[in-house]
């Protein structure tokens, strides 16, 4: 029996795992949702013991993956008043303009007792995530990037284990 071509294909990718994220796997939990709620209460409190507390998220990126969720937010006190930077332990780095304050990642994964923070990055200059999705076997698009640009490593994991 002779298969197509487009089935060979296909069936060589299910062998060997390999497997595509669309646009519809990942969520963007919106404004006043009860995930986004969850997902930036489980953020906050490391956030708040490196900047002091208390502070608020403005999200610029909040996307979910299964039982992953990545965000990209700017930290403010409440109210909007602007994190005083030489006040904090990244004082050094703020005033040699290696501090990109604008951008604070953190990346979670929900177990038995919620979502809890796997990494995080205050005010990076380069690309951190990257690192986290190779590691964690995740798909780009999760990070707000194209799979195009970012390859995968390994399959992505839906439930957060390995492949």
């Amino acid at each position: 029996m002779r298969l197509p071509l487009t089935v060979s294909l296909a069936l060589v990718m299910v062998w060997f795992g390999v497997a595509s994220t669309s646009a519809g796997d990942i969520q963007s939990p919106p404004k006043g949702s009860a995930l986004r709620a969850s997902l930036l209460d489980a953020a906050r409190p490391v956030f708040e013991q490196e900047l002091g507390a208390p502070i608020e998220f403005v999200v610029t990126t909040l996307n979910v993956f299964g039982k992953w969720a990545y965000g990209d937010v700017r930290v403010q006190r409440p109210g909007g008043t602007p994190i005083d930077w030489i006040k904090t332990k990244f004082a050094e780095d703020f005033s040699q303009g290696m501090l990109e304050t604008g951008h604070n990642l953190f990346l979670l994964k929900e177990g038995g007792d919620g979502w809890t923070v796997v990494e995080y990055a205050i005010g990076p200059t380069d690309v951190a995530w990257d690192w986290w999705r190779q590691q964690h076997q995740l798909p780009a698009e999760l990070f707000g990037a194209s799979s195009k640009d970012f390859p995968p490593v390994n399959p992505p994991a839906r439930d957060g284990s390995a492949n």
